[in-house]
């Protein structure tokens, strides 16, 4: 039987074999909580369904439902049922409430007040919150939740005499602080704090203390405190006074007009309220964001839970030690120690008993910040800052509190606020200005100091991206100005990254756009950029589907970053940059497309230079890499034509084809295409043109244009040779094809299978072999067919995609021979191997042959539900013919007409 160790001491927990194991169940957590109050005795069956139900009791057989589940999540036999009841198994130290009581009986033989305080420190550490946190409410479990706590407040005493005998009355003052604010009420604890404070020299505070209590039993209660408390205070009023007691408030003016920020609020509220060590929130963001805003709206909101004050620096630029001085002094302190580690040491006693809020603004990374935090569980920090302050965070726990720019209409609400104008006429000035709160109060501003101005006015001067931060400029108020702060602080790689990314149009990069423009391998060029990340200069967006990191500007910052670059580097310098990056994006996808097809599928390739990279990018599915860099391809075929730069230009977007055929994005294959074209024939690039005719005609093939595709094709073709000259011979044998032509498609399919063979391109080949396959079996000689399909699969061998497509023609064919089930079976086999791959174009056709199939043995139901996906499927592609085509198979399925209303 293996070990099970379970936690009462805070919320129910339970491990197995140092596994957690995990009951989700509240009736089966209830149950679990009762049978441990009764460890190792039996429970009767109606006192469990008591607990649970409580006057609704359950049926036997429910009971016996939740205590079976209770029994898998324990494992063994550890729960078993006995004439009298259920008994759980519990074997000594497995349960926590068993350790600490038997922890405090150790230290209550012991007369070593520094053995008692060590046994006893122990005990407590067990206790995550309070005991069966979340099930008390169980009559039984309440019972003995209370037991425990009186238990616990009992150690807390006791450990708090042994530290006062010890003369550490600082570390006995900090942890009978929260137990006290706890339990309010209870005099015993008080009077520990009011001796341990007067002890540490905090005379003031022990006699407020007393104060505060004797008001709360008069108010409570209606009683004076009791003999020992009366006494105590009575002791410490013969002493002299301290000479100074302060309450520091130095919390700047709430923010005007603050808006949004209610999930950050809110997690600020829930660390306030949690338990545990000192309490520290890293808000962090891009300069600008409102990082400040947010840390004095919300501390102006929490000011009274602080009365013995609010401290506040900014730390830009700033020594922690001229920091601690300001401090100390707000505290009273008279004489200031020198030296850091001394100051640091007289804040940290000043505040061990004290409930004070200290807001630490802008402040450079978490060393800074360290020395600055106090050590009570009864002060918070809040610290702001362009860090991600992780040291803050493994080092004492601190709640990230990640800040990014407003949402739309948060946006327009603020700058609306401050401009005095309608939202509504303010959002697209709000877009312009990033919804940065830094830029919208400065556009908000200028709206109010400029009579005549309107929201429209100023969002077309901002138009122009090269004057846009010039504009955002009002008073000691300046977009520009804030980004500088970051910028002069970066290391010189890092620098030069920030200012070449600047010059890259994509919407987001991946690490290998920043190993190209710096020339550098990929592992330290993701290092670069997880430094820009850490100065919220690049804003990280997680994984993408190619398993890399992505990251993107802000659009401010990448005009700021631009502006950087064109000041600071030569022409030729970034132009170099840039052009690495587009040969190692030619250089990936020629890559993709090797793996993928193994060596097949050739296209035509420009005379553009390669760049290879040092590490390894794709993965094991290639062309998951490309549709990862969708939007990226697009961005570089518009920034290579805007560069000149013809053939990385016609290279780029012949590549990209492939991957837009898998997806269903004609839009973009045909913009693409459509502006390298005339790349091509501004600069007399005959060849690049025709390449493109031929993308341009293959996509009127895909999109059943049959005569425009052909005329396009025709008139590339004089141009194109080598695998091109295949796969374009290809598609006009499957134009003649749809055209019914189907001698003049075998021919066209013949000469590109033979170039293909004598190119040794074995994608291709198998490709022009299935499509023969299937000419044949459409003009009734099927054995013909039959044979050159299976030809085509053996040529196919490896190669994932081809062998996809000539198993869906060998479904449609196995469809038409009346071999209904085979076809059921290969069309599965093919949905399966699309789902892996990538491939969204074919999933309809596939599903619709399937509907077929399963038509054929009888399953109309499923057949019925095979044709609505498909239907479906070809909606989300856009595919209007196939709409009508599966719209039509629907139909004869349900026996009703698909309406206009099925198709949307």
């Amino acid at each position: 039987m293996g070990r099970v160790d379970f936690g009462v001491l805070g919320r129910l927990s339970i491990s197995r074999d140092g596994e957690a194991v995990e009951v989700t169940s509240a009736k089966q957590r209830t149950l679990l909580a009762v049978l441990l109050t009764e460890a190792n005795r039996p429970v009767p069956s109606d006192r469990l369904a008591d607990a649970a139900w409580g006057e609704s009791p359950p049926a036997p057989a429910t009971l016996r439902w939740h205590v079976h589940h209770v029994r898998q999540a324990l494992g063994g036999d550890r729960l078993t049922r006995r004439p009298e009841g259920y008994l759980l198994t519990v074997h000594p130290g497995e349960l926590d409430a068993e350790r600490f009581e038997r922890l405090c009986a150790s230290a209550a033989d012991l007369d070593d007040p520094a053995r008692i305080a060590e046994v006893l420190k122990r005990a407590l550490a067990l206790w995550r919150g309070p005991a069966y946190a979340d099930l008390a409410d169980a009559a039984p479990v309440g019972v003995e939740a209370s037991r425990l706590e009186e238990l616990r407040l009992a150690a807390v005493e006791r450990r708090a005499l042994a530290l006062l005998d010890l003369g550490r009355d600082g570390e006995a003052a900090a942890e009978l602080q929260p137990h006290l604010l706890a339990h309010p009420l209870r005099e015993r604890l008080r009077e520990l704090l009011m001796r341990a404070l007067h002890q540490a020299g905090r005379r003031a505070d022990a006699l407020r203390l007393y104060r505060d209590g004797r008001e709360l039993l008069a108010g409570e209660l209606g009683i004076e405190p009791g003999g020992a408390l009366r006494e105590l205070h009575a002791e410490i009023l013969r002493e002299e006074p301290p000479a100074v007691s302060v309450r520091p408030a130095q919390l700047p003016p709430d923010v005007f007009a603050f808006t949004g920020r209610q999930a950050e609020l809110a997690v600020l509220d829930d660390l306030l309220e949690s338990e545990g060590s000192a309490r520290v929130a890293a808000i962090s963001g891009v300069g600008g964001v409102g990082k400040t805003g947010l840390a004095v709206r919300w501390a102006h909101r929490v000011a009274h839970r602080f009365p013995d004050g609010q401290l506040y620096a900014d730390l830009g630029g700033r020594d922690p030690g001229e920091v601690l001085e300001r401090f100390l002094a707000a505290l009273g302190v008279m004489r200031v120690p020198e030296g850091l580690d001394q100051r640091a040491a007289l804040y940290r006693g000043l505040a061990s008993s004290r409930r004070l809020l200290v807001l630490l603004d802008n402040a450079a990374d978490s060393a800074q910040v360290r020395p600055l935090l106090p050590a009570s569980p009864c002060c918070f920090a809040v610290v702001t800052g362009r860090s991600r302050f992780e040291g803050l965070v493994a080092g004492v726990g601190a709640r990230p509190v990640p800040l990014e720019v407003l949402s739309s209409g948060q946006a327009a609400t603020l700058l609306g606020r401050v401009a005095r104008v309608d939202p509504d006429e303010a959002l697209a000035l709000a877009e312009l200005c990033d919804r940065l709160p830094l830029a919208l109060r400065i556009a908000g501003a200028r709206l109010v100091t400029r009579p005549g101005w309107t929201p429209r006015r100023l969002a077309d001067r901002l138009e122009q991206e090269r004057r846009r931060l010039d504009e955002l400029r009002a008073g000691e108020l300046d977009v520009r100005a804030s980004f500088e702060v970051s910028h002069r602080d970066l290391p010189a790689p890092e620098r030069a990254l920030f200012e070449l990314l600047g010059l890259v149009e994509a919407p987001d990069f991946a690490p290998w756009t920043a190993a190209a423009l710096m020339d550098l391998p990929l592992a330290e060029a993701a290092e670069l950029l997880e430094q820009l990340a850490e100065a919220q200069l690049v804003q990280q967006l997680g994984f993408d589907e190619a398993g890399q990191e992505r990251y993107r500007f802000h659009d401010l910052v990448r005009i700021f970053a631009r502006e950087r670059a064109l000041e600071s580097m030569a022409r030729a310098e970034r132009e170099a940059a840039l052009d690495r990056v587009l040969g190692c994006l030619l250089a990936l996808g020629e890559e993709a497309y090797l793996r993928e097809y193994a060596g097949g599928f050739r296209l035509a390739r420009g005379d553009a230079p390669r760049w290879r990279l040092q590490g390894e990018v794709l993965p094991a599915h290639p062309m998951g890499w490309l549709a990862a860099e969708r939007a990226t391809l697009m961005a570089w075929v518009r920034q290579a034509a805007a560069m000149g730069r013809v053939a990385a230009c016609w290279d780029l977007a012949l590549f990209s084809v492939r991957l837009y055929e898998l997806t269903g994005n004609m839009s973009d294959w045909r913009e693409s295409s459509t502006i390298a074209l005339e790349l091509c024939r501004e600069h007399g690039d005959s060849y690049g043109a025709a390449v493109m005719l031929v993308s341009l005609g293959s996509l009127e093939l895909f999109e059943k244009r049959y005569e425009p595709a052909r005329e396009l094709l025709v008139q590339a073709l004089p141009e194109i040779e080598g695998p091109y000259r295949a796969l374009t011979l290809g598609n006009l044998g499957l134009i003649e094809r749809a055209l019914g032509a189907a001698e003049a498609a075998l021919a066209h399919m013949t000469e590109a299978r033979e170039i293909a063979l004598h190119e040794g391109d074995r994608a291709t080949e198998s490709l022009m072999l299935s499509h023969m396959a299937a000419v044949h079996h459409e003009a009734g000689r099927r054995d013909t067919a039959q044979a050159i399909l299976g030809w085509a699969a053996t040529v196919a061998e490896g190669i994932r995609r081809p062998q996809a497509v000539i198993r869906f023609i060998a479904a449609r064919m196995a469809n038409d021979r009346g071999e209904y089930e085979r076809a059921e079976r290969l069309s599965a086999e093919v949905l399966a191997e699309l789902a892996v791959i990538g491939d969204r174009r074919l999933e309809p056709s596939v599903m619709a042959v399937r509907a077929r199939s399963l038509r054929g043995q009888g399953r109309i139901e499923e057949a019925a539900a095979c044709a609505r996906d498909a239907l479906a499927m070809a909606r989300a592609l856009g595919d209007a013919n196939a709409e009508q085509e599966y719209a039509r198979l629907l139909d004869s399925l349900s026996g009703e007409p698909v309406g206009q209303a099925d198709l949307t």
